[in-house]
């Protein structure tokens, strides 16, 4: 079965559709020019598809057989970061669609990736409960300088930057994941140390999403029913 990513108009009409991925589909993202986008999925590929014809471009980029489940694209516009099933992050070149970097460290599957501002940090969250940063000039973790962040979640489902990067925030389920459904919190980090600084409690599901305002004094987090 092809899993299908919609392009609608501004006022909520269908252009058309990009039916080739045969998962999934977790991320999408548009590049610089306007006329390009990208998506990945748990079909285990990112693809990259021309956003007026829906037509795809090239071949599927792959590295393995993994799903994909998160992309991020870098500030500059040149790369993209993609989290895995196998608990790696990946470092893709968009010119040529291949890999230049592989980081390993999780256990379990990338559920979120994330850019600093500065494009030299690349942050992760996984199903293992921990965040780790990355450290993009040097291809290295940055866990000679900070441990990863075992959160107490039960699994990471969404990390983020704040935008002057002094900050990481989190969010997933907390406890072990059950099925059923818990109350969960949000909680925020200091990106130097790596100590809690605040847990923002009052989701009564998995926190799914999280995004900052741009001057940095609102974080937006979101469940499946509620904002």
């Amino acid at each position: 079965m092809n899993a299908e990513m919609a392009l609608h108009s501004a006022v909520g009409v269908l252009e058309h559709g990009f039916t080739h991925h045969t998962g999934i589909v977790w991320g999408a993202i548009h590049l610089p020019g306007g006329q390009r986008i990208i998506t990945c999925s748990v079909d285990g590929s990112l693809r990259v598809w021309n956003w007026t014809s829906g037509k795809q471009i090239g071949e599927d980029w792959r590295d393995g057989d993994s799903g994909e489940n998160s992309i991020a694209l870098s500030p500059d516009g040149k790369k993209v970061v993609s989290g895995s099933g196998d608990g790696a992050v990946r470092l893709w070149d968009i010119d040529t669609g291949k890999v230049v970097t592989k980081w390993a460290g999780h256990t379990e599957g990338v559920e979120s990736v994330c850019w600093s501002r500065d494009g030299r940090r690349v942050l992760s969250g996984s199903t293992d409960g921990t965040a780790r940063q990355w450290e993009v000039e040097s291809e290295e973790t940055i866990e000679n300088i900070l441990a990863s962040i075992e959160t107490g979640h039960g699994y990471v489902s969404a990390v983020v930057y704040s935008p002057d990067t002094t900050l990481i925030a989190t969010g997933g389920v907390d406890g072990p994941w059950t099925g059923e459904i818990v109350e969960s919190s949000v909680k925020i980090w200091d990106a130097k140390t790596g100590k809690l600084v605040a847990t923002l409690k009052g989701h009564t599901d998995a926190v799914l999403c999280l995004a900052w305002t741009k001057d940095g004094k609102t974080l937006i987090s979101g469940q499946p029913s509620r904002v």
